[in-house]
């Protein structure tokens, strides 16, 4: 066995070694971090909060200054986008493997281009796997400032502008809306639409009770955490 792959081998067995199960379990420092979420499966890296809401949140999405194109296929959106470190999308199918083995609660934090900020926390979240089209299988009591513009999108399919999942009878929402979401016919909430500054416009990332109107966002934050009973 050659030195470079005897190293490699180590390298591995060190992130099963000290790889968490969650972002609960790797300290207090917001940071990336590998995780395993089940004992026979690989490891991957996610970006941990520990600081803001009580700590332990896994982010899975992240957007603040346009910099990453959102508009994106159904492989980028399963297998994800993006740096940890910028602008991304985890991946559907890490949300899957994370939040199928025991419960998780979510927490979406936004502002709009006028600084007005607001949170939405879901006491449950769980998506489906790739054969039931990643739907929002859980979403549990929501809590928060920002108003509940979730609810509408439990139980629905994913959709990208190349797989439409939804409901409508007028197309494709995530191609009419230039995002990718839990579209029903079509959506309150479209936090993977354009960035952009807009007073109204549904392509945009929006959150549409936070001021009761279809507004721009200039940040989002989507979090999961495991719950502890």
């Amino acid at each position: 066995m050659s030195t470079l792959t005897e190293k490699s081998n180590k390298i591995l067995e060190a992130y099963f070694l000290y790889a968490g199960s969650s972002c609960r379990h790797l300290g207090k420092l917001s940071h990336r971090h590998m995780i395993h979420v089940a004992e026979n499966s690989e490891p991957f890296e996610v970006l941990c909060e520990q600081t803001k809401f009580g700590g332990g949140w896994t982010v899975i999405q992240h957007r603040y200054d346009g910099s990453v194109d959102f508009y994106k296929n159904w492989k980028e959106y399963r297998n994800g986008f993006g740096n940890l470190d910028g602008e991304f999308w985890l991946g559907l199918e890490y949300l899957h493997q994370i939040t199928k083995n025991r419960p998780h609660e979510l927490l979406v934090e936004m502002k709009d281009f006028h600084g007005n900020y607001g949170y939405a926390k879901y006491g449950e979240f769980e998506i489906g796997r790739e054969s039931e089209l990643y739907v929002l299988k859980k979403l549990g009591t929501y809590s928060g400032s920002a108003g509940d513009s979730m609810q509408n999108h439990k139980n629905k399919k994913f959709s990208t502008f190349d797989r439409d999942n939804d409901e409508s009878d007028k197309g494709n929402c995530a191609d009419r809306w230039h995002g990718a979401w839990w579209y029903y016919k079509c959506h309150v909430s479209n936090l993977n639409g354009r960035y952009q500054n807009t007073t109204d416009d549904g392509s945009a990332m929006v959150w549409a009770y936070l001021k009761n109107d279809r507004r721009g966002m200039s940040y989002s934050r989507m979090m999961i955490r495991d719950i502890i009973n």
